[in-house]
């Protein structure tokens, strides 16, 4: 069976961002177009947000290392972090 392949965008150029951020995340550049996953926090002035940067980051972690071709892997684009900002209230 002939592979079928989907053009997403036919300008090259577009690709580029998103190229450089699979690159600087250490990720497959094969895979942009792929689903996106990645990790969202919220950061705040409340000490109940002081642990959500490492906890992230630990998540971020392990997303990455299970991301690729290979067997048992997900099939998926990674995105870098991003993160809310909350304001306390008390």
């Amino acid at each position: 069976m002939k592979p079928t392949f989907v053009t997403i965008d036919r300008h090259p150029g577009r690709s580029a961002q998103t190229i450089g951020v699979a690159r600087a995340l250490g990720t497959d550049p094969d895979l942009i177009h792929e689903p996106s996953v990645g990790v969202v926090g919220t950061k705040g002035d409340s000490q109940c947000y002081l642990g959500v940067l490492s906890k992230v980051e630990a998540i971020h972690a392990q997303l990455k290392a299970r991301i690729g071709t290979g067997p048992n892997q997900l099939k998926m684009r990674l995105v870098q972090p991003e993160y809310t900002i909350a304001t306390s209230d008390g």
